[in-house]
């Protein structure tokens, strides 16, 4: 099979050089339609094409309609191939900061575990393009350090409009998705709607040796396989009262439910614990989200100058079933059974969340003006209900069941100037956000009440020094509230040697982030980047008191520093037909923190990315894209380098209303994170690969009117608190 495996890899990489050879062999005039658009930092785009990877001044954006790579598969996979996107575990980080993730401008309402399982639940052929703005306006929520805003994909066409597609893909098990998109458009009404359904079935692997104190050893293999089968609804109404006055509503539901199954074999040298050197554990979970929400909105122009006002009101619903069972089997040094334990869980979680947000903008001389104010009211109810099976019978097990009740309110105001001085364009703006939260287990009958008040400034200029020579720098202020599982005090059984718990007693953590940015022929960006964290939040490992577990838990630590310099190079060869991004970062990244926690671990890190897109005859697109992580350190974890490699074909048919796209993501099979853990005299080797190398081939057939009308993504006010639910 490896052979078969590597003789495969090898035909393909022959095929993309072949077709490479071929593109270059074009004999057309190579000439670059370069085009200056301007937003409100006049930011600078590359018009001749579109690359799957644009650089502007103030932004990052990730073309994903018509790439080959992203025909069958899913958001999260789209994600995590961008540029300066760091993946560490269910999280993501951009330019060494955390993230606050958007869709058309409005919050996901998800982090972790649960934002991942949505955008694997999401078909990548939804999406239009996704824009990465590491230090975003005072307009939106300063809550995280940078912003992920997903767009998705309108049809913008006037009658009756439509997609259809169909995908499956090939690793160790099969997968397949579906999806219908209608649309209705005439010049006053848009009526829209969409239905997606995702089934797959992802193997990993991990394995996991700690040595802990005195050179006790726990060593653990685990094996799992997820299924996962999604639903994913989407309707709305846009309507234009008249030229001035427009109101619509969108409705969007997912339901998400997914079986986990994983083996867990464990070898202890405890011999003064139970005796045992090897215990087998099997574990089986059951889990299912229902998530509706729905947003009104109201957009008012008052005059002829251009004053505009927005309302937005939202109501989001985050409801969790999630079912565990474990059985552990113990065997002596020599083999035998000697012992089994029955353990298992019931975890339901309902969330709400409401938010009202009244936005108004006017224009003023050479720039424009915006105010605003929003009230966004959180509440979470985790349930967790732990029981021990022993003949046949279940008692409750007291020490890992927890009710738990978070609220939190946020009531935030804004104002933001934008101004323009010949060669010179400055923005300016601060926000202020006044927070309450009360967290309450109700098992243990305790309550911690917390009430602050924040001022976040931020400011970015941009100077055209030249025709081709653009300089910019910009400064934001943000903070980095803890996901709401975070401050639940309740221990999550993994293993008998691994548990997680929250920390009700954290504070929420500050960011200064400072961007210094170049930009030359349009085609060449380098930034230099410089965040300061207070109070930051760290993820740290220490021994249990009363067993040889294993506990993964937060804390603040005073500070940290993060450092990074990028160069970039987009470019349009051979008449477009060749359209190539190129990075190039170095960063550094430092926690600081007392003597002998192992946290302040650090270590300069360099990461290669390239992207290629060559257009060939007859309707024929390949796309190849590489990433390189040189090793890096952050804190308690310590990573070896990484790579991987994707290759994808597309071609048009049926009178370019129909496309097939096929590809092959993480082409050699070496996507992996392998990286120790250094945390309050706990030392572990880790080793976890998921499944990434698939065979994905999509068809996907348009159908419609053909009359285009522009048609803008409006945003809402829903806020991104809730995105930290767990």
């Amino acid at each position: 099979m490896k052979q078969t495996a590597r003789r495969i890899a090898l035909l393909i990489t022959c095929f993309t050089l072949v077709i490479m050879v071929h593109a270059q062999v074009i004999k057309d005039t190579v000439t670059d339609s370069v085009k200056i658009k301007t937003d409100s930092l006049k930011a600078v785009t590359i018009t001749a094409s579109k690359p799957f990877i644009k650089q502007k001044v103030d932004k990052t954006i990730v073309t994903v309609a018509g790439s080959p790579l992203a025909a069958g598969g899913n958001a999260w996979e789209v994600l995590v191939r961008a540029p300066g996107i760091v993946e560490q575990g269910n999280n993501l980080q951009l330019k060494g900061k955390t993230v606050t993730v958007l869709m058309d401008g409005r919050y996901t309402n998800m982090s972790g575990e649960d934002l991942k399982n949505m955008l694997n639940a999401m078909p990548a052929n939804r999406i239009e393009r996704i824009e990465l703005m590491p230090n975003p306006s005072a307009r939106y929520d300063a809550q995280g350090g940078s912003i992920i805003n997903i767009i998705m994909a309108k049809n913008t066409k006037l009658g009756v409009n439509g997609s259809a597609t169909l995908g499956g893909r090939a690793g160790k098990y099969g997968s397949w998705n579906t999806g219908l998109s209608l649309n209705y458009r005439s010049k006053k009404v848009n009526v829209y709607g969409s239905y997606d359904y995702l089934n797959n079935q992802q193997f990993n692997e991990s394995s996991f040796n700690r040595f802990i104190n005195n050179g006790k050893h726990i060593a653990d293999n685990v094996y799992g396989t997820d299924q996962r089968s999604s639903h994913s609804i989407k309707a709305g109404l846009d309507y234009d009262l008249n030229k001035r006055n427009s109101f619509g509503i969108l409705i969007k539901g997912l339901i998400n439910n997914i079986d986990k199954t994983s083996g867990t074999r464990s070898m202890a040298d405890y011999t003064d614990v139970d005796n045992d050197s090897l215990s087998m554990v099997v574990a089986n979970g059951k889990a299912r989200y229902i998530i509706p929400s729905v947003n009104l909105y109201y957009k008012a122009i008052l005059d002829t100058a251009g004053k505009e006002v927005r309302f937005n009101a939202d109501y989001f619903s985050y409801n969790k079933k999630w079912n565990d069972h474990f059985t552990t089997r113990y065997f002596d040094p020599r083999g035998a059974e000697y012992d089994a334990k029955l353990l298992r869980a019931d975890a339901p979680a309902t969330n709400d969340i409401k938010s009202f947000s009244i936005d108004y903008k006017q224009p003023i001389k050479k720039g424009s003006l915006e105010v605003g104010t929003k009230i966004s009211q959180a509440t979470t109810d985790n349930d967790a209900v732990w029981e021990q099976g022993r003949n046949g019978t279940w008692a409750k097990d007291f020490g890992k069941t927890n009710h738990f009740i978070y609220k939190e309110n946020v009531y935030a105001a804004y104002v933001n100037v934008n101004k323009e001085f010949k060669k010179i364009s400055l923005m300016m703006g601060v926000r202020a956000e006044q927070t309450h939260t009360e967290g309450t287990s109700v098992t243990s009958q305790q309550t911690n009440k917390n009430k602050y008040l924040n001022f976040f400034p931020n400011m970015a200029i941009q100077y055209n020094a030249a025709k081709d020579h653009l300089f910019a720098f910009s400064y934001r202020q943000s903070i980095e509230r803890y996901k709401y599982d975070i401050v639940n005090p309740f221990i999550v059984y993994k293993s008998q040697y691994s548990y997680y718990q929250g920390n009700p007693y954290l504070n929420p953590g500050i960011q200064h982030n400072f961007e210094l940015s170049y930009v030359y022929n349009n085609e060449l960006f380098t930034t230099l980047t410089y965040s300061r964290f207070e109070d930051v939040l760290t993820n740290i490992y220490r021994k249990d008191s009363t067993s040889p577990a294993v506990i993964n838990t937060w804390d603040n630590l005073s500070s940290a520093d993060y450092m990074e310099a990028a160069v970039s190079h987009s470019k349009s060869l051979f008449n477009n037909k060749w359209m190539t991004n190129n990075t190039v970062a170095v960063s550094y990244a430092k926690f600081n923190a007392p003597a002998g926690s192992d946290l302040n671990n650090a270590k300069v890190t360099t990461i290669l990315s390239s992207d290629n897109t060559i257009l060939l005859p007859k309707g024929y697109k390949v796309q190849v894209s590489a990433v390189y992580f040189s090793p890096m350190a952050l804190g308690v974890v310590s990573y070896k380098s990484r790579f991987n490699m994707n290759l994808g074909m597309s071609k048009t048919v049926l009178e370019n209303k129909g496309t097939i796209a096929l590809s092959v993501s993480d082409l050699f099979n070496t996507y992996n994170s392998t990286f120790t853990v250094a945390s309050f005299g706990i030392q572990s080797t880790n080793y976890v690969k998921p499944e990434t190398r698939f065979v994905k081939l999509t068809f996907t057939y348009r159908f419609g009117n053909k009359n285009v009308k522009a048609n803008a993504n409006r945003k809402t006010s829903i806020e991104n608190e809730s995105r930290r639910m767990q």
